[in-house]
């Protein structure tokens, strides 16, 4: 099987690119399908031109490789540009590095400059070309767009629908929301024409942004979810202290936004401009033997066809498969300590007993288990593990002398399963083509001519796909941005 298709991505103007085709069988089934995934994840915007092209194998062979411990600090997240998946540790470390395949080691990129990477800040391909934010500032193929203000800084920015926004704080007087007009070509960001929502407390920041429809939505880590339109601000949901409501993690699905939510650990839904956030139950459920209390669906992606999502504080990592309206738990990613339904958190008794016993102020949840990123790539999804932050190893907890248990909290799994192949995909300002091919025991992505990922496939559901109804420009990865024309 070969599909081939003729691409314009029109005007890049940060806008997510959504889905290529989506195929299913008599009964409605998705069998295989392509798209880009809008996605972010706690500190980083995924790269929005990292393309997947999947043929569903359930139930098939999953197997998972540790590899090599990137930093030395206890956590890492991800993020992927240009077909490289990066790990960075917000504590310590703050380096980005890409895994390099060949020589089986992670790669100090210094364009990100060395214990400068921050969250919220990083790069994206914008029209072919590199918008870096760095340091509170931005640039656009090397010339700087945006400096630090006289006033307080600039932090965690968003680009999509030809706007940049951007917090800026002042601690401990004000914050404030802008959404600045700005396309490739225009220079430096004209700050006369912001439009500003001033928030209601200091020091709001944000653990995630993205968008649907003609909306870019914002984050407040005191709870406040916040719409920008194009034209005006508008506030879904006010900020509020002493009430625990974060939001971790945006994905684009079909026609609507799925969002990690802190405390119930579930996933909410945003469906449409004008509406209020939608919690939904039990998406994904809570794994036999912990807790139900203070939980954080944290990291979420789109991978072999189905919604995978990462749960705190037992870094639980669970499948929704959509044709069959369920969620499986895929595994725990830690092994250490044992699962109890007696503390919330994983080693809380141990924290609290050295806090009582030495007069010490450490976190009680501290070393909790995260499943901090979730990022495909190749011919696998690479998963990140950490404690609550991405601490030094403390050694005044004696678990921490364990290599074993202080390894979990900084490893970077890699996960493979049939079927699956994501790779990146150059901006042209005209058109483009892109073919999708299963052959056999395998499949892959190729961009004019030139292959740019591909996986092992399994022969028998290869040839079972030939007869799927495909629907171009619609599917889980929402609607295409441009146009495509079949071949």
């Amino acid at each position: 099987m070969q599909i081939t298709a003729k691409v314009n991505f029109g005007e890049d103007l940060g806008q997510n690119l959504g889905t290529v085709f989506e195929a299913r069988d008599s009964d409605g089934r998705v069998l295989f399908g392509a798209g880009f995934m809008g996605l972010f994840n706690t500190h980083f915007r995924m790269d929005r031109w990292t393309l997947q092209f999947f043929v569903r194998h359930d139930g098939g062979e999953v197997t998972y490789e540790k590899l090599p411990f990137p930093s030395d600090d206890g956590g890492n997240y991800l993020f992927d540009l240009d077909g490289k998946v990066y790990q960075f540790s917000g504590q310590l470390d703050r380096t980005a590095r890409w895994y390099d395949d060949e020589s089986k080691a992670w790669v100090v990129d210094e364009r990100f400059g060395v214990k400068e990477t921050a969250s919220g800040e990083g790069m994206m391909r914008v029209a072919g070309k590199l918008l870096q934010f760095k340091g509170g500032e931005a640039w656009y193929d090397g010339a700087k767009i945006l400096m630090q203000p006289d006033e307080g800084h600039y932090h965690h920015f968003y680009y999509s629908h030809g706007h940049l926004v951007f917090y800026q704080n002042n601690d401990p007087a004000w914050s404030k929301l802008h959404a600045v007009p700005w396309r490739p070509g225009d220079g430096p960001l004209d700050l006369d024409r912001a439009i500003t929502l001033d928030l209601r407390y200091a020091g709001e920041t944000s653990f995630a942004a993205g968008q649907l429809g003609d909306e870019i939505i914002q984050s407040s880590n005191v709870g406040g979810v916040y719409a920008f339109d194009g034209s005006a601000w508008r506030i879904i949901r006010q900020s509020q202290t002493g009430i625990s409501h974060q939001l971790y993690s945006m994905l684009n699905w079909y026609d609507r936004m799925l969002i990690g939510h802190y405390p119930t650990g579930n996933l909410l839904e945003y469906v449409k401009k004008g509406t209020a956030l939608r919690h939904l139950e039990d998406w994904p459920p809570v794994m036999p033997g912990v807790s139900t209390a203070v939980r954080e669906a944290q990291t979420s992606c789109l991978f072999g066809g189905d919604v995978y999502v990462g749960v705190w504080p037992w870094a639980e990592l669970w499948r929704y498969d959509h044709p069959g309206d369920e969620w499986h738990f895929v595994r725990r990613m830690f092994e250490h300590p044992a699962v109890t339904d007696e503390m919330n958190h994983p080693w809380e008794d141990r924290v609290t007993g050295y806090n009582e016993m030495h007069g010490a102020e450490l976190v009680w949840n501290g070393w909790g288990n995260r499943t901090t990123g979730l990022a495909p790539m190749g011919d696998s999804l690479f998963i990140s593990t950490s404690a609550k932050g991405c601490p030094e190893r403390d050694m005044r907890m004696e678990f921490l002398h364990d290599d074993e248990v202080w390894n979990e909290y900084r490893t970077v799994h890699r996960m493979r399963k049939l079927g699956c192949a994501a790779g990146p995909v150059a901006w042209r300002a005209g058109e483009t083509t892109l073919e999708f091919i299963a052959d056999g025991d395998r499949i892959a992505i190729a961009q004019d001519g030139a292959e740019i990922a591909s996986t092992p496939a399994d022969p028998k559901v290869v040839a079972n796909v030939e007869t799927a109804r495909i629907e171009w420009e619609k599917g889980m990865y929402g609607p295409f941005a441009g146009d495509v024309t079949p071949q």
